[in-house]
């Protein structure tokens, strides 16, 4: 077992070929490393890229896993990084938790929790008008998140084919872009809300030629309402036949989802459920209505079996007609309203919408970035029927739902969801789904306008947890601390909380208190920030009173308040010292101290993967080690020893992580603690 040594706050092993390779690559391999072994177990490798949301069949990690399944056990460090370098960039960032969503595993969580207080909700109506749609398991729930990194949460029902019915028409809008351009498709279709049913028959009149008193000149208002759907479906390839378009179609909802014809994939292209679209065709008489109002309007682009002469030789025997335009607009419309995928497959789709038009697992381009900006405002605007101005207020992302119980979200830059519950509001909306979306957008800062306030009570899922809870409270209690009131105002002014604590409950008033800062103490008392007591029960006037800073104390006498001495066990304060690390960056000190509190082992190994020091202080002199002690967390604990962590570091009041361990009297962790002192 080689002995680990911490050299000007870079981890090097005694090893001086190791030593040499590259600082990031060795603090890489250093924080998977186990037991002061000068090697990473091949299971705990491959547990740690799937603990960042990567799944097992995501193509771009064949190659690692082959390479990984070669070694028996070990892999030596020459090894781990001709592994690692094999997938570009992906397992490096997955690693040191640098992906889209970093803190996957407290993300999943989270939102294992809202799917567990949703599920219960059993109002809203199945869609009936269409025959197979009313027969399909009210029931059923699932949602499937994707990120533009390709990492996946599925929950419930995510395996479960079904029609995506309106939710094909974003895509068919961004095939149409695709195909003609900008002005061309909207010389067809408009760009503006509706303000009326969806299914309505009423059209817009173009401002160049709009006419009031006839149809010619008038198009639908957009491309999320049916009449829209219908002449976008028109404008795909008009020329080729029928099936020549629905396989264009299928192809192109392929590529969106991670299908790849040149190779044997996961994926298959969207099943084509041919009894829906014949039911669909049936029932659809506005549809057909719709068809034959977009042809008298004369927008509706010819097609090929329209341009074949003589095709209707003869009307004198009163044979019904049937316009070719208007017939094959229809037919494909409803053969991709009946196209069936998964929710995960939509997921997928909406994940390529928000990664700019490249698929998260291919990193193919799938539509160019024009076509996917030109798309999503329009989807938010008009995207949940005639709900969908509530629906942005509150939740605030372009979405677009399906009377076959789906709703697809977008976070650009970040995510594609969709949610599949089949039971229906009166604006034809999943109620699931909307209850679903609403609570993700109330837990996370993922509103498209949250740029515009300051939320300490929201998560940024695009921060690990822990430096999320970091950034809440250190630039307030490090101003504090140093007696800068600019910022303490700066942070009042952007209505952040000045009481919020640390992991130890330690608050901005405590510090101030504690480094004799007068004028901090005496802003935060005029804020209304009231004393609260820490981990050990000591106010900010206790702080204050150890220190002698009497004029604070006075401040405090004030309040007429009680005040605890607090509770610190120190055995042997004048026993053995180790060393803290001092780091530059406080932040990462104080969101590795987060992890270690949350025994989130993980988020210390991606810190230690960074470059932090297993052992750098806060302004309190703690250290992670005393926080996971603190909190009995054996796992942390473990890790921390196992890279080098120090026995006897002292905090502010001269505890030691064994010191914390038996306060809160952590049994299991004082025995490792003990032990671990006695093997060195």
């Amino acid at each position: 077992m080689s002995q680990i040594k911490y050299i000007n706050k870079l981890q090097e092993y005694n090893d001086e070929n190791v030593a040499s390779k590259d600082k990031r690559e060795l603090n890489l391999f250093f924080s998977l490393c186990e037991n002061g072994k000068n090697a990473v177990n091949k299971n705990k490798f491959k547990e740690a890229l799937f603990n960042s949301g990567l799944q097992m069949f995501d193509d771009r990690l064949q190659g690692i896993f082959k390479k990984i399944d070669n070694y028996s056990d070990e892999i030596l460090y020459d090894d781990f990084l001709t592994i690692i370098r094999s997938s570009g960039l992906l397992a490096e960032k997955a690693l040191r938790g640098e992906l889209a969503i970093p803190d996957f595993k407290y993300f999943s969580k989270n939102l294992d929790k809202m799917f567990d207080e949703v599920k219960p909700n059993k109002s809203g109506k199945l869609a009936s008008y269409i025959p197979p749609l009313a027969e399909v398991d009210p029931d059923r729930f699932g949602i499937s998140i994707v990120t533009t990194d390709g990492q996946i949460y599925e929950r419930g029902d995510t395996n479960v084919d079904f029609a995506i019915q309106s939710m094909c028409k974003p895509f068919n809008y961004c095939f149409a872009l695709e195909n003609l351009g900008l002005k061309t498709v909207h010389s067809h279709v408009g760009q503006e809300p509706s303000g009326r049913q969806f299914d309505d028959l009423t059209l817009l009149a173009r401002s160049a030629a709009g006419n009031l008193e006839s149809d010619e000149g008038r198009i639908p208002f957009n491309p999320m309402v049916n009449a829209g759907a219908i002449m976008t479906a028109g404008l795909i390839n008009p020329k080729s036949s029928y099936s020549q378009r629905l396989r264009y179609i299928r192809q192109e909802f392929g590529k969106l989802i991670g299908w790849n014809p040149k190779h044997d994939c996961r994926v298959d292209l969207p099943r084509f459920n041919k009894d829906m679209a014949r039911q669909e065709n049936f029932t659809g008489y506005n549809n057909i209505a719709m068809g034959y109002l977009l042809m008298a309007t004369g927008n509706l682009p010819h097609t090929k079996s329209e341009i074949q002469k003589d095709i209707h030789p003869d009307l004198d025997d009163y044979d019904f007609y049937t316009e070719p335009a208007v017939t094959e607009a229809l037919k494909l419309y409803f053969s991709v309203c009946s196209l069936e995928m998964t929710s995960t497959d939509v997921a997928m789709a909406a994940a390529t919408l928000a990664n700019s038009g490249v698929c998260p697992i291919t990193q193919s381009r799938v539509l160019g970035q024009k076509t996917v900006r030109n798309c999503l405002p329009v989807l938010q605007m008009s995207g949940m029927y005639n709900g969908s101005g509530n629906f942005f207020q509150e939740v605030g992302l372009p979405a677009k739902s399906g009377v076959g119980g789906g709703v697809l979200l977008i976070v650009p830059r970040l995510m594609g969801i969709c949610i599949f519950s089949p039971r229906l509001d009166q604006h034809g909306n999943s109620v699931r789904g909307i209850e679903m979306a609403k609570r993700i957008t109330s837990k996370y800062l993922v509103h498209m306008f949250d740029g515009t306030m300051t939320d300490t009570t929201r998560i940024d899922p695009k921060l690990p947890i822990s430096r999320w809870r970091a950034s809440s409270c250190s630039e307030a209690i490090w101003a504090a601390s140093n007696g800068n009131i600019r910022t303490l105002e700066r942070l009042v002014n952007e209505q952040r909380d000045l009481q919020i604590g640390d992991y130890d409950m330690r608050t901005p008033l405590h510090l101030a208190s504690a480094e004799g800062q007068l004028e901090a103490v005496q802003f935060l008392l005029k804020q209304g920030v009231k004393p609260i007591p820490d981990r050990w029960g000591g106010f900010g006037y206790t702080d204050a009173k150890k220190n002698n800073h009497h004029e604070i104390v006075k401040e405090f006498e004030k309040l007429n308040m009680k005040y605890t001495e607090p509770n610190h066990l120190v055995e042997d304060p004048n026993g053995k010292t180790d060393e803290m690390a001092i780091y530059d960056d406080e932040l990462a000190v104080i969101e590795l101290l987060f992890a270690a509190a949350d025994n989130n082992v993980d988020g210390i190994r991606q810190l230690i993967a960074k470059g932090v020091p297993v052992n750098a202080g806060d302004y309190d002199s703690r250290t992670a080690l005393h926080l996971a002690a603190a909190e009995g967390h054996f796992e942390s604990v473990e890790y921390l020893l196992s890279h080098g962590h120090p026995l006897f570091v002292r905090d502010r009041w001269g505890a030691t992580p064994l010191d914390e361990a038996k306060r809160e009297k952590r049994k299991k962790v004082c025995d490792l603690l003990t032990n671990y002192n006695q093997k060195i």
